[in-house]
């Protein structure tokens, strides 16, 4: 085995591709653990419509009851005032139990509704960080692409771009796990989006 002391200085070449193989193995390691929250961030969009979706649909079908029941009350009330129902305590009690069931409804709605806009607050507020977690595989699979032109062409000028790639890709990762509003990338979701 060689002694240390006796093994030659890097040559100008060995730390070029030593510089990009450690910028390869931190991009790569920083993408794995960005595919996980990925990941979980995506379920956590796909929960999140699907409660919004389910809030809406009990919303409408209580909606539904809701007016049917004020139907109901409209023509019972019109029907004893045209004299075809009597005007009984019965007849009463029913059209007041149609009322109390209504004001019931009124409260369910609500409480339907701010349920749904919280689940679609949530929803906006994952498919951001998902985007930010998008973007930042996306620089960081461009700068993986230049570090291989850089190490088969030795440009240094490359391997410069390749870590400004990679920086970028590094920010919009570490915004996605950190949930930081200040980078706000919706023109670049707008230009690449449908």
């Amino acid at each position: 085995m060689p002694d240390p002391a006796e093994t030659p200085p890097a040559s100008g070449n060995d730390r070029f591709n030593n510089a990009i193989a450690i910028i390869v193995a931190l991009i790569s390691a920083f993408l794995a653990v960005s595919k996980i929250k990925d990941d979980n961030v995506v379920q956590a969009i796909q929960r999140a419509q699907a409660l919004t979706v389910d809030a809406w649909s009990q919303y409408q079908a209580k909606r539904m009851r809701q007016f049917e029941l004020d139907l109901e009350v409209v023509r019972a009330d019109a029907l004893i005032r045209d004299g075809v129902l009597k005007d009984t305590p019965e007849n009463q009690a029913m059209t007041e139990g149609w009322r109390k069931e209504i004001d019931r409804y009124k409260g369910e709605l609500k409480e339907l509704s701010d349920a749904a806009n919280g689940y679609e607050a949530d929803f906006k507020r994952h498919n951001e960080t998902d985007d930010l977690f998008d973007f930042s595989e996306s620089f960081l699979t461009l700068a993986l692409a230049l570090l291989a032109v850089a190490a088969l062409t030795r440009i240094g000028w490359l391997l410069g771009l390749a870590a400004g790639a990679g920086i970028v890709g590094f920010i919009f990762g570490m915004a996605g796990f950190l949930r930081w509003g200040i980078i706000r990338p919706e023109w670049l979701s707008m230009l690449l989006g449908a």
